[in-house]
């Protein structure tokens, strides 16, 4: 079955590769990011691959921890202030093809659809005032602090890029869920708090008509248009998601439903809806896991069981005979 188009997808995804400007700027001060990565499963391989997609809280922390790494009060603003906008994909098409900063915000708002699903952008104009404002499917119980930070940060610096003369700080409010993430006097502009489900920028209508940001920059970059998991039946966005996750003791409803930014109730009736449960797909990727590695492997069955989230390796013989009607050792021998 497949699942039809609506409003809210199906499962909350961002392209991993949006965190590189601040895995650059880190590089640039000298800081090993390794320990953040590690606790929060995201490999070498990972990084390098472009089509790979993280459960949107996990992005969130992701940036959070980060920024708290850096030591620096203001981190996500301060790579954002710096971004190259033909160099991160989702401003890449924008940057180039508009003519006015109207163009490239509503460009923006189109291209970013192919580096995540989990939020929604809208440009607003009433008056002499207009605003632009990024809603989050949902915040994953994370305050996104620097990543508000930072999404103010490269809007403002490319809408003063292109009005030029016109800018004036003082007619800007930035909303973000923490103000003190942004420097103090950034720009003249003006902060103000919100909810933790999206920063907006608010400025006046006359500036939309104004030279694009990306018009008078040089240079090129490729820009990623592969086909990512952002349209993929549930099931399998469920099983990519999950994967990283496996050898977890707690993996549990809870757990589930806040790595995928979805509530245990939403979560359980979607899988039930596909005619199956969480316990039978975490079953599927233990068995599959522990098969690959059964096989594959010189591995002690103890260390097998720990890789699948059995701290105990009688119990996890007893699932493994019902998953597959052989013990460890005898899918072993076999094999």
């Amino acid at each position: 079955m497949k699942d039809k188009a609506s409003k809210k997808p199906i499962l909350p995804l961002v392209r991993l590769r949006l965190a590189q400007p601040l895995l650059d700027e880190l590089k640039r001060r000298a800081i090993d990011p390794g320990e953040v990565l590690f606790d929060l499963s995201i490999s070498k391989n990972d990084l390098n691959n472009p089509d790979v997609f993280i459960p949107a809280p996990k992005m969130y922390s992701l940036v959070e921890n980060l920024s708290i790494l850096s030591g620096d009060p203001h981190f996500g603003a301060h790579v954002g202030s710096q971004l190259d906008p033909l160099s991160w994909s989702p401003l890449v098409d924008a940057a180039k093809m508009s003519s006015t900063v109207g163009e490239f915000l509503l460009r923006f708002m189109e291209d970013a659809n192919h580096d995540e699903n989990s939020v929604t952008y809208s440009l607003s104009s009433v008056g002499s005032r207009s605003a632009f404002y990024e809603r989050r499917i949902t915040d994953g119980g994370i305050k996104p602090r620097h990543n508000d930070g930072f999404t103010i940060a490269f809007l403002v610096t490319l809408i003063r890029g292109s009005v030029g003369e016109l800018w004036d700080g003082t007619k800007v409010i930035a909303k973000v869920c923490d103000p003190s993430v942004v420097p103090e006097d950034y720009l003249g502009i003006k902060t103000a708090i919100t909810d933790t489900f999206g920063a907006s920028i608010h400025f006046p209508t006359n500036w939309l008509i104004q030279s694009q940001p990306g018009r008078n920059l040089e240079g090129t970059t490729e820009h990623v248009t592969a086909v990512s998991p952002l349209s993929s039946r549930f099931i399998n966005a469920l099983r990519i998601t999950l994967q990283p996750h496996i050898h977890e003791f707690d993996l549990d409803a809870d757990r589930v439903a806040t790595i995928c930014g979805l509530s245990k109730r939403t979560l359980a009736r979607r899988l039930q809806t596909r005619g199956t449960n969480l316990r039978q797909e975490l079953n599927s990727l233990r068995m599959s896991r522990a098969e690959k590695t059964l096989s594959g492997t010189d591995l002690r069955i103890s260390e097998v069981a720990l890789m699948v989230g059995y701290a105990n390796p009688t119990v996890f013989s007893r699932a493994f005979k019902r998953w597959t009607g052989m013990s460890p050792r005898q899918y072993r021998a076999k094999q």
